[in-house]
């Protein structure tokens, strides 16, 4: 006569899944608490997504300066103010390419007038077209439209803060790229 393995109680099997229920609760409960404070260290505080760009007066004046991880180009004008610009062109942003924009100090623009202390321009090469804006942000000429999206700034003691948490854009008020346009408030992603 062969031995038969000894069955486990049915009850156990009622434990094991009731244990396995509480764990994916809390397991759930947990990311729902993540979720809804945005914790972590990769967390932005929405009430207050400001961005500090460091010492305001090491900006030269007449100068453009790209902050990667942010996307923004700042802008340090003759007079000593600062202008904040996205680098993704409103064009680029309705139809959701990766297209960026760079700043070319080599490059024209057309007819609109240089600003003072400047050379060059923003430039957006992007599937064989070209757009070309001003240091400020003013659209020169191209396939693209509307000026680049801006962020507000300010300056906080020493340092030049961006305010992330929204910036002026231009959005289509009906087909995307098809006038006509408006410039309204948007969420920074």
């Amino acid at each position: 006569m062969s031995e038969q393995p000894a069955k486990r109680p049915a009850w156990w099997r009622g434990c094991f899944v009731r244990v396995l229920i509480a764990v994916a609760a809390l397991v759930a409960l947990f990311f729902a608490i993540g979720l809804a404070f945005d914790q972590g260290p990769d967390s932005i505080d929405r009430a207050s997504a400001d961005f500090n760009a460091g010492v305001a007066e090491e900006y030269a004046r007449g100068d453009v300066t790209y902050i990667e991880p942010q996307h923004v180009f700042v802008v340090r004008l003759d007079d000593g103010s600062f202008v904040a610009l996205y680098d993704k062109s409103p064009k680029q942003q309705e139809i959701d390419s990766n297209c960026r924009v760079r700043y070319d100090e080599r490059a024209q623009l057309g007819g609109l007038a240089q600003l003072p202390g400047f050379q060059g321009a923003f430039v957006e090469e992007c599937e064989g077209t070209r757009a070309v804006w001003r240091a400020d942000g003013e659209r020169a000429f191209g396939a693209g439209y509307g000026n680049l999206d801006r962020f507000r700034t300010r300056v906080d003691g020493a340092d030049l803060i961006i305010e992330m948490d929204e910036r002026t854009c231009t959005r289509s008020r009906g087909v995307p790229g098809v006038p006509p346009f408006d410039v309204t408030t948007c969420d920074h992603p």
